[in-house]
């Protein structure tokens, strides 16, 4: 089997302390004592470095509870044959949810966390991070169940976690929605990686590079029947239920063969609305994808750092872009106005101050109730138009519906970016690279169910776009790029 090199992942989520700022175990051992056992300083020059053996489960430990001590006032107390969490890659996940959440921030969010474990670290780290997050902690085992709830009550976090023991043979057992309407805008959960002890044995044998950790961990934590691949397909048999009373279903998964099994699910079983995504830390990858039976898509920031080598299991694409030459950032954002204001599209701008020197992209948000662009459509507002005032005026246009008017058959997000921005858009359906002096125009499809509409909506928008600036300015075209 090919070896998987470590540059074909991507590093730390931007939003990730530890992404530019790997822990000094010098320097946290001078903070915490109780870590100093088990640093080993080497000088080399003037230049003095500590070192931990990843291999001793004490020191492992130790390390956990003084980076999250430090880090984000959490105290933890966890069994040392449990599983230890990395503090870095639980943080990675947590960043992954905050982006998943971000299309809509406002209010407090509820969040399922499955197999919490001893540690109950994603809920102690979300609501820790996030002020307005509540979560349910749930795991099938006593002695996990106690540990976590004592961790939630170390850390005064009663209004926010809540520790529940799952009785059920059931990923979401039926007391989560006691009330009829009672609903999360999130689950999350880190499933037994391996189906039995040989499966640990081989997985370690196919590794190219030895494991730097010791992985402890109970056969609750390890094995499952069938594996992560088998409990993620019963997740998604058991979300098919539920439906939207979860807003995102989320799991991360520890093989990378079992993204490709998962994601050939989802698509068999008709689920089209998800997104994938790759965690790492250091020389250790994992790997994390969400669904959703709404209309909401993923957000850009939480689909921006797809992996190329992901690109074939994602579904089809939520973002197409195009490439604009020889124009400033003001001029293409006032086209861009022009175009959605003829067509009656309801939307707004960010970031609309920093048009001299600014690096920043412009975003408009927006959404539309129904066809306003097409030829029919024009022809229908001016039959109206005329109708009305006897004014039989082409141009003319409706009533803005609002924003958030319930009745919006699609929303959209719309991005300039400046020449040279490094974040660059998720996919482009030009195929040539584009000069350095060239703006990028990415537009995302972030809620609703017609993608005919959505293309649609793009294509006239980046014809009229192009038809403005004249054919001097336009790029090279191609045909809609399907997949991200």
């Amino acid at each position: 089997m090919p070896k998987r090199r470590l540059e074909d992942t991507p590093g730390m989520h931007p939003s990730n302390p530890y992404r530019d700022n790997p822990p000094d175990f010098a320097a946290l051992a001078e903070l915490y004592p109780s870590l100093k056992p088990f640093v080993t300083i080497k000088t080399t020059g003037s230049k003095t470095q500590g070192t931990i053996n990843f291999r001793d489960p004490m020191a492992l430990r130790e390390l956990t509870y003084c980076l999250l001590r430090r880090d984000f006032s959490i105290e933890l107390d966890i069994p040392i044959d449990s599983l230890c969490p990395a503090v870095p890659n639980r943080v990675n996940y947590v960043c992954w949810i905050e982006d998943l959440m971000s299309n809509n921030s406002q209010g407090s969010i509820r969040g399922i966390d499955i197999g919490t474990g001893a540690s109950c670290i994603y809920p102690l780290l979300g609501c820790t991070r996030n002020k307005n997050w509540k979560m349910v902690a749930t795991d099938i085992d006593d002695r996990s169940i106690s540990y976590a709830t004592e961790n939630v009550a170390r850390n005064n976090l009663y209004h926010a976690v809540i520790v529940v023991k799952n009785t059920s043979s059931l990923i979401f057992p039926d007391p989560l929605f006691k009330e009829d309407d009672e609903r999360y805008d999130f689950c999350m959960c880190n499933p037994p990686f391996y189906e039995d002890e040989q499966d640990i044995q081989d997985s370690l044998e196919d590794k190219e590079y030895l494991p730097s950790a010791t992985c402890q961990g109970t056969p609750n934590e390890m094995i499952t029947a069938g594996g992560e691949v088998q409990f993620v397909k019963q997740m998604i048999d058991e979300s098919r239920q539920w439906q939207t009373r979860i807003r995102w279903y989320t799991s991360m998964l520890g093989k990378k063969d079992s993204m490709d099994k998962v994601a050939a699910y989802l698509k068999e079983s008709k689920i089209l609305n998800y997104t994938l995504t790759t965690f790492r830390q250091g020389r250790t990858s994992r790997w994390a994808l969400a669904w959703s039976f709404g209309d909401e898509h993923a957000s850009w920031a939480s689909i921006q750092h797809t992996p190329k080598k992901m690109i074939k299991l994602a579904p089809p694409v939520t973002a197409l872009s195009f490439n604009v030459a020889d124009t400033t950032l003001k001029s293409a954002v006032n086209h861009a106005t022009a175009i959605l204001d003829r067509i009656s599209v309801d939307y707004q701008v960010q970031n609309k101050d920093s048009f001299h020197g600014g690096k920043e992209p412009r975003v408009f948000r927006g959404s539309v109730r129904t066809n306003t662009w097409s030829r029919a459509a024009r022809r229908a507002l001016a039959r109206k138009a005329k109708e009305q005032d006897g004014a039989a005026d082409e141009t003319a246009t409706i009533e803005r519906p609002g924003l958030s008017t319930p009745l919006a058959a699609m929303a959209f997000e719309l991005r300039i970016f400046p020449p040279d921005d490094s974040r660059g858009p998720v996919s482009s359906s030009s195929t040539t690279a584009s000069p350095a002096n060239t703006l990028t125009m990415q537009m995302t499809w972030t809620v609703g169910q017609d993608r005919d509409l959505f293309e649609s909506f793009f294509l006239h928008f980046r014809t009229n776009f192009l038809q403005r600036l004249g054919p001097s300015s336009s790029p090279s075209d191609s045909p809609i790029n399907k997949s991200v």
